[in-house]
């Protein structure tokens, strides 16, 4: 299966957000084993880098939340990452890990911008994704051979135009009144997939199916199949 193409039933392709991040820690490998198990097509998540120049998976710029530790990534070494509990005796996984826990879809989104720059390769799975332009631009020129998305809070036809003009393959808007089957038709022209997030109910699922996305994010993969025949 490559990027953009939907599933044998038609449906959208399913990312899991973080993996099965309801049932599992977040943006571990447990997670994204879960959301295999799940039946999820794909799995989005978060890159870094730590303070030895590591690709390590994890969202917020601090381990405050997710982890036993305090501090910010960037000040820690991988070491120190990894010597930290991330749920369930999970450790924070590097992005290589993370690539070989799952062989489905992938949307790597860089949360860090420095990550761009140690980035070396990505599978042919695999998207770039991003909320700033220049992010995707960076990429654009060091890793001109591997798809990118945009992601945005605000769909409109200023998002395909930015889309378009990064070369982008994906645009992933949040649901918003902005996000109509029309503009969902002019990305399909302007030759650029769709994947609308949050998928977080039966009804917000349906209202993608309706607007004719070709992918879905969301937290809940072990439910997708349960919500589109209910």
């Amino acid at each position: 299966m490559t990027p953009g193409h939907r599933t044998a039933g038609n449906r959208p392709l399913v990312y899991g957000h973080r993996g099965a991040r309801t049932e599992e820690p977040e943006n571990t490998l447990r997670s994204f084993r879960r959301a295999a198990e799940l039946g999820a097509d794909g799995i989005e998540l978060d890159v870094r880098v730590s303070a030895d120049g590591r690709l390590v998976v994890i969202h917020d710029a601090t381990v405050d939340r997710t982890t036993d530790g305090e501090g910010e990534v960037a000040a820690l070494t991988l070491a120190q990452l990894r010597s930290l509990d991330a749920g369930s005796g999970e450790r924070i996984p590097t992005l290589d890990e993370a690539l070989a826990s799952f062989d489905g879809l992938v949307q790597v989104e860089i949360k860090a911008p420095e990550a761009v720059r140690v980035i070396q390769d990505l599978p042919e799975r695999a998207v770039l994704t991003s909320f700033h332009p220049e992010v995707l631009e960076d990429a654009a020129r060091r890793l001109p051979k591997v798809a990118r998305g945009l992601i945005t809070h605000r769909p409109g036809d200023d998002m395909l135009r930015t889309a378009k003009d990064l070369g982008a393959a994906w645009v992933c808007p949040e649901l918003t009144d902005a996000l109509t089957p029309g503009l969902v038709e002019r990305c399909h022209a302007a030759g650029l997939r769709v994947d609308g997030w949050p998928a977080a109910d039966r009804e917000l699922l349906h209202g993608f199916i309706e607007l004719g996305v070709d992918a879905v994010t969301t937290d809940h993969p072990g439910r997708i199949e349960e919500w589109l025949t209910g």
